[in-house]
């Protein structure tokens, strides 16, 4: 059991943090199952950069080629 701050955050206990992975630093997201019910999960940084990458085509005018083109490079040299 965890307890919500003020702020309505909550610490992630040792053995979920050790089990998901989760480091200082990482993004984790809130995901509602088949059941309705909410889980987090680790958000992983090659999902997390294309969806900054998404959310920054509009301002930078990349039509969807582009956009693609991009999307398979990183995809070809992501290493975490």
């Amino acid at each position: 059991m965890v307890k919500v701050t003020r702020k309505y955050q909550v610490t992630i206990p040792k053995e979920v943090r050790e089990e998901l992975g989760i480091k200082i630093g990482d993004e984790v997201e809130f995901v509602r199952n088949e059941r309705g019910e909410f889980v987090i999960k680790k958000l992983e940084r090659k999902k997390r950069y294309l969806e900054v990458l998404k959310d920054t085509v509009g301002a930078l005018r990349i039509d969807k080629k582009q956009l693609e083109e991009i999307q398979r490079a990183i995809g070809e040299s992501f290493h975490v």
